[in-house]
């Protein structure tokens, strides 16, 4: 049986990038799951958290695949490898984490 990935980007643009900038290299990355079809879901947000435990991480990027091969297929897929290239000639630092989510039912809570 197939498993869910979250394949979780976590990056800080180069300073020197302008608003215009990371707002297109947003836009591309949002406009991959039209040109990748393995890829399930996407989202993404920049940091809100009142912890100050980003590490200088801003943004996060999270793409859903229905398995490990289709993840695997996503990594090698030309598109994503020349988006890739770009991104990363545009990013201070990342952290990529993959993940089969677990989830955890909450009880209901009577009144």
């Amino acid at each position: 049986m197939a498993e869910t990935i979250k394949h979780v980007v976590l990056l800080k643009f180069k300073d020197e990038l302008t608003a215009e900038k990371i707002q297109q290299l947003i836009d591309d990355y949002a406009a991959l799951p039209a040109k990748i079809d393995v890829m399930k879901g996407f989202e993404w947000g920049t940091d809100v958290s009142t912890e100050n435990l980003h590490q200088g991480y801003t943004h996060a990027f999270i793409s859903t695949f229905d398995s490990k091969e289709g993840r695997d297929a996503y990594v090698v897929h030309e598109v994503h490898q020349e988006y890739a290239g770009v991104l990363i000639a545009n990013i201070e630092k990342i952290c990529v984490f993959d993940y089969s989510p677990t989830v955890v039912p909450i009880p209901v809570k009577s009144s």
